[in-house]
């Protein structure tokens, strides 16, 4: 690390400190990772998109209700990645790709074996994030439910309740 001197246009020289790249990179690469941690907080949004999905289809919002169940079921899975003690970072993506990288998380740990059952077979297959620029109304009711029950056991898998 370097210290020289640099003007600020009022007279005032201030020293300024330089960090190698190397360093300058491990530094960002720090700050990334104790700043972005919290950001995405998988457990709470995925309780906020079940609810709401649990609302949308009680009003016949299939579509919408459809939507959000697959994003709770996502972040069920990334909640429970990132729960791992190995887990620096939690996988990005939807379905079907997540269930590939879920696997390979989930697969070799003996005691996350409950949510590698769910996961090891092909689940929300017509689930897509694409979805949402579909013409209303292409969302079935046996669509929802079955995304429901996936969602369900994929909440409880990962332990994700809500707290009263």
């Amino acid at each position: 690390m370097a210290t020289t001197d640099v003007s600020d246009g009022s007279g005032v020289r201030r020293g300024i400190r330089f960090i190698s790249r190397s360093s300058n990179r491990a530094m960002i690469r720090g700050y990334v990772q104790r700043n972005t941690k919290g950001m995405e907080n998988y457990h709470s949004a995925a309780l906020r998109h079940y609810n709401d999905a649990e609302i949308l289809r009680d009003v016949d919002r299939l579509d919408n209700a459809g939507h959000l169940i697959g994003f709770a079921a996502e972040c069920a899975i990334k909640h429970r990645i990132r729960t791992l003690p190995t887990s620096t970072n939690s996988p990005h993506g939807h379905f079907p790709d997540l269930l590939t990288i879920a696997r390979k998380h989930l697969g070799a740990r003996g005691n996350y074996t409950g949510m590698y059952e769910l996961i090891k077979q092909d689940i929300l297959i017509a689930w897509n994030v694409n979805r949402r620029y579909r013409e209303t109304g292409h969302t079935t009711r046996p669509e929802i439910d079955e995304w429901f029950a996936c969602a369900k056991r994929l909440l409880a898998s990962a332990q994700i309740r809500e707290r009263k």
